[in-house]
């Protein structure tokens, strides 16, 4: 395993380095950055909603697959908007939130589009290029349902939604708008913070990790899972969480603004490289399973829509996530070695990521 402090350095062209000295603010009062997420006055219970609804649109798809019925595009239409009462308890029914809102306004219609889809395939038949359907792996064990082109259907939800509602959000939530100098940093709700906390707290929310991560890391999801799956060779959870998240709802607890914007930085590339180490990953895994369609067409489904979330971060590190996506091209079923290995070449040249990308 790579030193992480190697990698950082040679990543120096791309990331911020934040020193891990307790930061002062304007006032010179030293204040603590603490471990976990033990802030007062913290409430992110709307994302917790949403991330939740992500995952009971993805079971509509799972149920479909192992029991050989239609996928019930319809509930899942349902469930986007949360309209109907579609999910399984009430506490999500009668939240009043809802995913469908919540998009990129430019992204709504991909997944509109990606549900219809759904509606023409057949979960009994055998999928094959140009046909969509059900693909097993050679062994029997694993089994997806695809589009035409080889698209996992509930990975491309799933990823998809972790940029252009999770990452989407994020941005949102620690913009100027809702964190800048301007927002009221001093009237406090009971249980929500300030305002400018609350949105910090939001921001963090859509993470998917528990309070006490990156202490425990039991109970995490979405993105949080995987920045914590690469963690060991790039040192993801210090990035986002003690660089990030904690250092940057510390500096708002003690109005130290330049702390906070440099703990923004660190979010959003945090969350970046873990959408493109991952795509690696999946890479990795689809090269070596690549004579398996099942488990080729899954990976390579997982790939794109990790590359496809890195749009949403409006300070992304140049066009590369583009390249390598015009590389990998849209049809896994004809895709070659070749366009993988030099999909790979692209994202690994533009990270500096050649230390640790086969160990992805």
């Amino acid at each position: 395993m790579k030193k992480i402090m190697f990698l950082l350095t040679a990543m120096s062209l791309f990331f911020i380095s934040c020193s891990d000295d307790n930061t002062t603010n304007p006032d010179n009062k030293d204040y603590t950055i603490p471990e976990t997420y033990s802030f007062d006055n913290v409430d992110y219970s709307g994302q917790t909603i949403r991330l939740e609804m992500v995952e009971e649109m993805d079971a509509v798809i799972q149920d479909a697959k192992n029991n050989g019925t239609p996928i019930d595009i319809q509930k899942l239409g349902m469930m986007i908007r949360n309209e109907g009462n579609p999910f399984s308890s009430n506490e999500l029914n009668e939240s009043g939130k809802d995913i469908f809102s919540k998009l990129d306004l430019s992204k709504t219609s991909f997944f509109t589009n990606l549900i219809n889809d759904m509606a023409a395939v057949n979960t009994t038949e055998v999928a094959e290029n140009g046909k969509a359907g059900k693909v097993t792996s050679n062994d029997g064990k694993k089994s997806y349902l695809v589009n035409a082109q080889g698209w996992d259907y509930g990975e491309i939800l799933e990823k998809g939604l972790m940029g252009a509602l999770m990452l989407h959000q994020v941005v949102g939530y620690t913009s100027e708008e809702k964190i800048g100098n301007t927002v009221d940093n001093k009237t406090v709700t009971e249980g929500k913070g300030t305002p400018m906390q609350h949105h910090w707290d939001e921001a963090f929310g859509y993470f998917g990790a528990t309070k006490d991560f990156p202490k425990v890391t039991e109970g995490i999801s979405f993105v949080a899972k995987y920045a914590n799956g690469r963690n060991g060779l790039i040192g993801l959870n210090d990035m986002i969480m003690k660089n990030g998240y904690l250092k940057g709802r510390a500096a708002i607890n003690n109005n130290d603004h330049d702390a906070k914007w440099e703990a923004v930085k660190q979010i959003r590339k945090g969350w970046e490289l873990t959408f493109v180490t991952t795509a690696i990953h999946y890479l990795n895994l689809a090269k070596e399973n690549y004579t398996d369609d099942a488990l080729r067409t899954h990976t390579l489904s997982e790939c794109y829509a990790f590359l496809w979330s890195v749009q949403f971060n409006p300070e992304k590190n140049g066009n590369y996530y583009q390249e390598a996506l015009d590389k990998l091209g849209e049809n896994f079923w004809t895709i070659t070695i070749a366009d993988i290995d030099a999909t790979k070449e692209i994202l690994v040249s533009g990270y500096n990521l050649g230390d640790i990308a086969d160990d992805l």
